[in-house]
């Protein structure tokens, strides 16, 4: 049978949401009554093109649905038969923890290396490890992609299943489960079995050879609330954006970051000297093996370098990993000797400790350091505070202790000489970097979709925290200059006074690290609550905008993250919070919405007060006048109401009708009387009746 090379249908979605499926098929070729080949073919016009990302202008969707497949697919030769299976499973994991697992090939060359015997790995494993590092590394410097600039494509969710060989795979396991079943005599028939698709399997189907490749596709209408987002934060505040021309000629960027800083001449290296940036973009067009054209100098201890794309980047990064290692001069420790040019801070300095023998020298320390830091490292060793360090060079640095013995000690310790031998290590510190998003304009039907578009301004990985991290809080503060050795629990903890609920110390806290999975010093702190997170800024305002997380510091410096203004819609706010007690109160809120002469009528009717809160306490069980009536506007079926309203208006509803039903002798009411001819007397003996079962049960349920 000759059909299109297309075959769509609907499904229903594991989860219950639609799913509109695309199977691809082989194109076949044909030939008409006549015996003429037929010229015009779906899949060679459109979709073969599109899988190679020429869309033309063409307008349907399927063709862009072709074109957006994995990005992994170009590596199935490196998993035969399990390209699904093996790209994506491994993509994703490396993508997720990608701070802790994207290394370079040089770790995983060490890594080989450390192992013997059969736990070697093959040549080709090490070539498929080093492949998925690369991958991992590309999906992370990748840049906008189309669902990104319009919300529209970004709403048309597609998973791709696979590819011919992986998918024929499973139909052939499934198709031997089948007739297994069959042989042994089971219920084969009695429970369907379901296919990758979520369809019923079929036996022509699993015989069908049209399949060859597949995907699932939904639409899904985001809420407003998930389309909040943080204003980047630049960290370090004198940090220059790169000018429009440099950003323009590439298609991905890295931040580097912890460079030397140069020393020219005698000078510390200056960013109003261009000789100086110079030699910031030198040093890391060296370690990065690309042209000084491709570096621009950001700080004097930083750089942006751009690249071609994501995989040149990655690529570079992976080569550069022992460039990286910058170690400078061994560290000279000796007792302070004293110098004829010595300026009068540095006498001063001198004269204010015991001894001169008290004072340690320190030369070759790295150009730039302050002596705050250098109190931050030698305290591993020694109680040294700010005070007691001073710069007499940029590369010379002064201890001062608290005796003649303490000094001597202390240039005989074994752990002295580890820790200056880290401060002679630096090691370059690589993030990645990409164009921002801004919105731009409506479009679609009703204009309903939002466009993005990309600006000159670059944000590195750490100006903003991720995703889901800012929108499940409903208030974020950055911290910086955080000591490298705080744990989170830390953290957590100095914030804990502020918060009602006891904080979730790995889901509250994110720590912003570099590539290599080293800590930045920044900090991300989410509040459930908007006004937890205000009242914590409003006391850290006061107190100079930075806390003391330890004794050896540094403070470190904190600042709200705020909001970019929706375009549409707002926040909706923090929701509602009861203690225990307010919640059994509220059980009898509904007295407050009634009449006090309402119920003394029912009670004449023999419906007493008891009757009623049984009746409205069992009516919040039901969602409409639960939870649903609690939710907060925005999330509410039924926004004309505020919280609580539709619960006030059952109740008064309830008590209006029970009135109007309500009947006794002396006044029957239209509605019992409407029950007989106009003509015909009326019998109250339905009302004695009545009475009487009432009493009975009363009866009952006191016992």
């Amino acid at each position: 049978m000759n059909s299109a090379a297309i075959k769509s249908g609907l499904s229903r979605h594991p989860r219950g949401s639609l799913s509109l499926m695309f199977r691809q098929t082989q194109a076949a070729s044909f030939t008409t009554k006549d015996g003429k080949e037929k010229k015009e073919n779906f899949a060679k016009k459109f979709l073969e093109p599109a899988a190679r990302g020429e869309l033309h202008k063409h307008q349907s969707g399927i063709p862009k649905l072709a074109v957006r497949k994995h990005k992994g697919h170009s590596l199935k030769d490196a998993f035969p038969g399990k390209e699904s299976e093996e790209i994506i499973k491994n993509t994703i994991n490396l993508k997720l923890g990608a701070a802790d697992t994207a290394v370079g090939a040089d770790s995983l060359q060490r890594d080989n290396l450390e192992m013997n015997g059969a736990e070697r790995r093959t040549p080709q494993q090490r070539k498929n490890m080093k492949l998925l590092s690369q991958v991992a590394l590309e999906s992370l410097f990748e840049g906008a992609k189309p669902q990104d600039l319009d919300q529209g494509l970004s709403e048309n969710h597609h998973k791709w299943l696979g590819t011919k060989q992986s998918i024929q795979q499973s139909l052939f396991r499934q198709q031997r489960n089948i007739k297994q079943q069959g042989h042994r005599g089971g219920p084969s028939g009695s429970r369907p079995k379901y296919d990758m698709w979520g369809d019923e399997e079929n036996q022509a189907d699993l015989d069908d050879p049209w399949i060859t490749d597949a995907m699932y596709f939904r639409y899904e209408n985001p809420h407003v609330e998930s389309k909040r987002e943080p204003k980047p934060i630049v960290f370090p505040t004198n940090r220059v954006n790169p000018p429009e021309e440099f950003v323009q000629a590439h298609g991905a960027f890295a931040y580097v970051t912890n460079v030397p800083r140069p020393l020219v001449n005698g000078e510390v290296g200056s960013y109003e000297n261009p000789l100086h940036r110079h030699e910031v973009t030198e040093f890391v067009a060296d370690v990065f093996s690309v042209p000084a054209s491709n570096v621009f100098c950001a700080t004097m201890t930083s750089a942006f370098v751009g690249f071609k794309d994501a995989k040149d980047a990655a690529q570079a990064v992976i080569r550069s990993e022992r460039k990286r290692i910058v170690t400078g001069k061994k560290i000279e420790a000796t007792l302070y000797s004293g110098q004829e040019n010595s300026s009068e801070e540095e006498k001063d300095f001198v004269t204010k400790s015991v001894s001169p023998d008290a004072v340690i020298q320190l030369k070759n320390i790295p150009v730039g350091m302050k002596s705050g830091t250098v109190a931050r490292i030698m305290h591993r060793v020694a109680d040294i505070e700010g005070k007691d360090v001073f710069m007499s060079s940029p590369t010379t640095a002064l201890l001062r202790m608290s005796s003649n013995q303490a000094a001597t000690s202390l240039l005989q310790n074994r752990r002295m000489n580890e820790t200056l031998a880290s401060i002679q290590r630096q090691i370059l510190r690589v993030h990645c970097a990409r164009r921002e998003l801004v919105h731009d304009r409506f479009s679609g039907p009703v204009r309903q979709f939002q466009l993005k578009k990309l600006t000159n301004r670059l944000i590195v990985d750490g100006d903003v925290p991720s995703r889901d991290f800012f929108l499940s809080h409903s208030g974020v503060l950055h911290l910086c200059n955080v000591p490298v050795g705080i744990s989170k629990e830390v953290i957590s903890d100095y914030f804990q006074k502020f918060c009602v609920e006891r904080r979730d110390v790995e889901g509250s806290i994110e720590i912003v690290k570099s590539l290599d999975g080293h800590p930045t010093g920044r900090v991300y702190v989410g509040f459930d609550l908007e006004r937890e997170c205000n009242e914590a800024w409003k006391e850290l305002l006061a107190s100079g905008q930075k806390i003391m997380l330890n004794k050896a510091g540094p403070a470190a410096r904190v600042r709200p993250v705020k909001e970019i203004a929706l375009p549409r819609g707002s926040k909706l706010g923090d929701r509602s919070e009861r203690t225990q007690e307010e919640l059994i109160a509220s059980f009898k809120e509904w007295k407050d919405y009634v009449d006090p002469k309402d119920i003394e009528i029912l009670e004449s009717f023999g419906v007493t007060i008891d009757v009623l809160e049984e009746a409205f306490t069992a009516a919040r069980n039901n969602p409409t006048f639960g939870v649903e009536d609690q939710a907060r506007k925005g999330e509410r079926l039924r926004n004309e109401y505020a919280p609580g309203d539709h619960f006030r208006e059952f109740v008064q509803m309830y008590i209006d009708t029970l009135k109007e039903l309500g009947t006794t002798k002396e006044n029957p009411g239209l509605k019992y009387e409407a029950m007989f001819l106009p003509d015909e007397e009326i019998d109250y003996d339905l009302i004695d009746e009545e009475k009487e079962r009432l009493a009975l049960l009363r009866e009952r349920f006191s016992r």
